[in-house]
């Protein structure tokens, strides 16, 4: 079994408010909240269509056990693995030697590999008793999530702000999709 957790959320979003109003044609700032607001909930409707992190992200993966071969690290793309904890049955964790594991950012997802001459410890408590801690997304800034995921927000956002009265069901539109379907990790 495991767990997934955002550790810590991205600094910045990929569409500046700036940009979004340009987009919507809004020349006040009278609305700002309301399309910072959209601009959040639009990357996590990118992120979620797409399984993806967009801008640099920490996130926490909890295993009960060590699979038999590579840990498989969600929303990719993954830019580094920070630590791999085992912890023991009274709850005390111990960080395992980075130079017990291979880390491949270049695989999508990425992921983790234990080194052939490297034992690990055994978690000692039976549910989450390994936390890998590691970054994910495209980058720090905007400007390095590919382009046709950042349209795609911003058709979202504009979706989002013109049915924002909530009488309207939002679903996400087939040009927002074709933009956003490249990018979707598919599971084999």
């Amino acid at each position: 079994m495991s767990n997934l957790l955002l550790f810590s959320g991205p600094a910045v979003e990929p569409v500046t408010i700036a940009e979004a109003k340009t987009f919507l044609r809004l020349d006040t700032s009278d609305d700002d909240a309301l399309v910072a607001a959209a601009i959040v909930a639009a990357r996590q409707a990118c992120e979620s269509f797409t399984g993806r992190a967009l801008i640099t992200q920490s996130w926490q993966l909890y295993l009960d056990h060590w699979p038999e071969r590579d840990i498989v690290l969600p929303r990719p793309p993954l830019q580094s693995v920070t630590s791999i904890n085992t912890f023991d049955a009274d709850g005390v964790g111990a960080t395992l030697d980075p130079a017990t594991y291979w880390v491949d950012v270049s695989a999508l997802p990425g992921r983790v590999r234990r080194r052939s001459d490297a034992v690990w410890p055994s978690p000692g408590r039976n549910v989450a008793g390994i936390e890998i801690t590691y970054i994910a997304g495209y980058g720090d800034s905007w400007n390095d999530v590919p382009e046709p995921l950042r349209q795609g927000i911003l058709m979202t956002v504009a979706n989002f702000y013109e049915y924002r009265d909530a009488l309207h069901p939002v679903t996400l539109p087939a040009p927002i999709a074709a933009l956003w379907r490249p990018y979707r990790l598919v599971r084999l």
